[in-house]
């Protein structure tokens, strides 16, 4: 005697002629989920996002060594050392004081990346701007923390910049003082030269004498006003290099702004396919769980 083999893609076509009955019969259900979830979609779009971010934006600076005009340190370095520095125990709970929060709302909460492609000398070269982030709420103490940060940032890799500032300062306070000494002595060498000229007590031998000796002195002055003046302007150029290229500074302080949620038809179509799926699956089981049927109209 054969035996008979079942065929199971008999049993296939009959299990799915069922789901597409099931489907069928209760439409509604998958029609009501996507309303349903397109609408549950819409109103969390219009609900927003409590949460809030601010960004200051920081120049590391670029220092350079004494009269060499070479790098002292590498940009990357100082980037490794910003990004560990702000998100340090003993910086978070400091700026949690400062703004009047607990260190528990900034601690995961604080992001700090190179703003690439503005400075860099070339692509992929990370450039000294640095874009610090504190997310969170409230809105005004998260804009004060990240701006705190900052300038905990400049305080932290300005310590060679300010000092050589502070030298250039002296010194060019230094050589200022030298030349109004020099202009005077200039000045007074001038005015007794018209006097001793003007004055006709004086023999013309006792004359010839005094005015070598002012011109003498008239002329180391005026030369000593030149090396001065000189020195001075170079000081003042490596002083304005050290102010506007070396020194770190704040760029942009913080403002705070919501963080961007889901767009309101990103949230409408991810709503309305979870109903959809979720009404497929009640249609589905509708008999299998002993639900009533939809009442006849």
């Amino acid at each position: 005697m054969s035996r008979v083999v079942p065929d199971v893609n008999a049993e296939q076509e009959v299990d799915f002629g069922r789901y597409w009955r099931a489907l069928v019969a209760r439409w509604w259900l998958p029609v009501a989920g996507i309303v349903v979830g397109a609408i549950i979609g819409a109103l969390v779009s219009l609900g927003g996002s409590s949460s809030w971010k601010a960004t200051a934006q920081v120049y590391l600076g670029q220092p350079l060594a004494p009269g060499s005009g070479a790098p002292v340190s590498s940009v990357p370095t100082q980037l490794g050392l910003v990004s560990n520095f702000v998100t340090s125990e003993s910086v978070i709970k400091g700026v949690a004081d400062e703004v009047g929060l607990t260190p528990s709302r900034l601690r995961g909460h604080i992001v700090a990346k190179p703003i690439t492609g503005i400075t860099g000398a070339k692509l992929g070269t990370p450039a000294p701007l640095l874009a610090i982030t504190v997310e969170g709420s409230p809105p005004a103490k998260i804009a004060a923390a990240a701006n705190d940060l900052a300038a905990r940032v400049v305080s932290k890799v300005a310590v060679y910049q300010s000092a050589k500032i502070e030298t250039l300062k002296e010194r060019l306070a230094y050589e200022t003082a030298q030349l109004d000494a020099v202009n005077s002595r200039l000045a007074a060498a001038r005015a007794t030269q018209a006097q001793v000229l003007a004055d006709k007590t004086i023999s013309a031998t006792d004359k010839l004498v005094t005015i070598a000796n002012l011109n003498s002195l008239i002329t180391q002055a005026l030369a000593q006003q030149i090396g001065l003046a000189q020195d001075r302007f170079g000081i003042r150029q490596q002083l304005t290099l050290a102010q506007d290229i070396e020194q770190s500074r704040l760029i942009s302080p913080a403002a705070a702004t919501r963080a961007a949620g889901p767009s309101r038809h990103t949230a409408v179509a991810v709503g309305a396919f979870v109903g959809l799926i979720v009404g497929i699956f009640a249609a589905l089981l509708w008999e299998p769980l002993g639900l009533p049927a939809r009442p006849q109209g």
